[in-house]
């Protein structure tokens, strides 16, 4: 992972890991917000007590502080940089060198995770591309269809309690027999 930083981004990160004392790997900062990816493990220093460390930042910078937990896992990366919004899935393809990550979202979440004119959705990919080598997130509006949770009425298991016998009025009641002494004596 090599990422090119440029003096204001090191400044920034700087201050930012003396007010915390977590360790920041990257730093992205636009007119809005600066995002910080903090070091797997140190987002609960980053924070502070009660969000402190958050609301001293944001007022010594002037801006939104967002702050992202980094992961070497892919997958996990992308879903804390989404977070809170929750993914239904993510998974990743390789075409050639380039490797794109796919978000599988419910539909209600679209805008959530694209963002107004997609601000969103291009701040993840720069900083997913600048952390690892994914080239594009693709996003899939829609809920998962699960063959085992989706079944046909008629196919479906039946649970003992839901047999229920078949009672003809005509059929007598059959008695158990009794027991006699010589079962009970047993």
């Amino acid at each position: 992972m090599r990422i090119k930083l440029n003096t204001e981004d090191i400044m920034r990160i700087s201050l930012f890991e003396k007010m915390t004392g977590a360790d920041v790997i990257d730093s992205v900062a636009d007119e809005e917000k600066i995002t910080f990816v903090i070091k797997e493990g140190d987002i609960g220093a980053a924070i502070g007590k009660g969000g402190e460390n958050v609301r001293n930042a944001t007022e010594k910078f002037g801006r939104k502080i967002d702050l992202i937990e980094y992961s070497d896992d892919v997958k996990q990366f992308i879903r804390n940089i989404f977070a809170p919004v929750e993914l239904e899935d993510v998974w990743t393809k390789k075409f050639g060198d380039d490797l794109v990550v796919y978000l599988r979202i419910h539909p209600k979440l679209r805008r959530a995770i694209i963002g107004d004119k997609g601000k969103k959705i291009d701040s993840a990919v720069d900083l997913v591309s600048r952390l690892s080598g994914v080239k594009n997130i693709k996003v899939i509006a829609g809920l998962r269809k699960d063959n085992k949770k989706v079944a046909k009425k008629e196919e479906a298991p039946v649970k003992a309690e839901e047999v229920k016998p078949e009672v003809k009025p005509e059929a007598e009641a059959v008695k158990a027999p009794e027991a006699t002494e010589t079962q009970n004596a047993e």
